[in-house]
């Protein structure tokens, strides 16, 4: 048994279920929701109304005012969950926890958030997983031989700030022998500091899930296979 969930894209962010407009973040490890309920899968979750500097409002106010919440890692790891791109468009699936899977993605967990390592230009680059970030960062070290394309701005409740970052691009693989995509990444002094703090290289937004669909099962990430 599964239960299936159209994703809607709105202003690069994932956001099912238009009547709770929930946004899918697996870079935090909580959820919340104005109405202090989340139903999902045909379950009543009892959740804060925000948490920290985030609330529904913030995310109005930064994303879209269809958004009320935010589903974490909190309730993703309790409910097998697949993202996935059909011929008829993307799907978020909530899954049975006899689903079969495919091949564990070297990964690692930090806080509550995924973690996976990533092939970047051929070498492997230990990166969080957020699905809540329409933009995915690297340390500026490593792409001091790069060429900014362009300019963008982001936001983050864990910042509290709008802040602009310089968008460069790298020959990506979720796999060492795999297929290589090339993938956009931003760069930003103040997104570097958050990344010597936790000790890692980057951060993966969603656009990975525009290449391969993904399977989460408690807290470790599943390669299944790719054909639609």
């Amino acid at each position: 048994m599964f239960t299936e969930y159209k994703i809607n894209w709105i202003n690069n962010h994932i956001v099912i279920d238009n009547i709770q407009g929930l946004l899918i973040d697996t870079g935090s490890p909580m959820s919340f929701h104005s109405s202090g309920i989340i139903n999902i899968c045909g379950e009543r979750i009892i959740v804060p109304t925000s948490i920290n500097n985030m609330t529904a409002a913030y995310l109005q106010e930064k994303i879209s005012d269809e958004i009320y919440g935010i589903i974490g890692t909190d309730i993703i790891s309790k409910h097998p969950t697949l993202f996935n791109l059909y011929k008829n468009g993307w799907k978020c699936i909530f899954m049975d926890d006899d689903a079969e899977y495919g091949n564990r993605i070297d990964g690692f967990s930090l806080m509550g958030i995924y973690g996976l390592f990533i092939y970047i230009e051929g070498k492997k680059r230990k990166m969080l997983f957020d699905t809540g970030a329409p933009f995915s960062y690297l340390s500026s070290s490593l792409v001091r031989d790069k060429e900014f394309l362009r300019k963008e701005k982001d936001f983050s409740p864990l910042i509290n700030r709008d802040f602009d970052i310089d968008i460069v691009t790298a020959h990506t693989s979720i796999q060492k022998n795999g297929a290589y995509f090339n993938l956009e990444y931003g760069v930003s002094p103040l997104i570097d500091k958050v990344l010597q703090l936790l000790k890692i290289d980057g951060i993966m937004g969603n656009e990975l899930l525009k290449h391969y669909r993904i399977q989460i099962k408690g807290h470790s990430l599943f390669l299944p296979p790719q054909g639609i």
